[in-house]
């Protein structure tokens, strides 16, 4: 009992990440002219597995301007998932706002409801994670960073270690950090 092996694992433990989703970055698509803001303007992105060259989604998409500043995305992508395509629609509001320095900046307003409430949060990101179906915010889908979760998966350990030795946790890292 208690060797190596046995116990819960963190990796059981951890959630999603951004890293895991297909992802939407509102920045990207402005400062590369995916999406105009003076006129209707049409296109499409994949999105592949940088391991195998795999096609794992593509988005077309249609922007078009609303009453004031706002502009309309439609989306038609698809998302193949163990070999099966299948064909989504979406609709996403960009909106500006007026930084300090002065010209805009656009955001997504997150369309996605969480118990049947609304999000409307305005994020530079959207994410679809595996086994999701639209896009929305990393709040909707509580998603993480990998760099989040590396950077407490032995906390445990540190934590046990203290316990063990009668040190704080601080003080254990700090000795096991150390360059020898």
């Amino acid at each position: 009992m208690g060797g190596m092996g046995s116990g819960r694992r963190w990796f059981l433990d951890s959630k999603l990440t951004v890293e895991d989703c297909l992802t939407l970055n509102i920045n990207k698509l402005m400062r590369d002219k995916f999406i105009s803001l003076h006129f209707y303007r049409s296109g499409s992105l994949t999105w592949r597995r940088v391991s195998t060259g795999e096609e794992t989604g593509s988005v077309g998409y249609s922007a078009e301007p609303l009453d004031g500043d706002e502009i309309l995305l439609r989306l038609n992508f698809s998302i193949t998932r163990e070999g099966e395509k299948n064909g989504y629609n979406q609709r996403i509001i960009l909106s500006p706002t007026v930084p300090n320095y002065g010209g805009k900046r656009w955001w997504f307003i997150c369309s996605l409801y969480k118990s049947g409430v609304p999000c409307n949060r305005r994020v530079a990101t959207l994410h679809v994670p595996p086994g999701g179906i639209y896009f929305g915010c990393r709040t909707c889908y509580d998603l993480t960073y990998t760099s989040c979760q590396d950077s407490h998966k032995f906390d445990r350990i540190f934590a046990q270690l203290a316990n063990e030795t009668g040190l704080s946790t601080k003080m254990v890292k700090k000795h096991l950090s150390r360059d020898f």
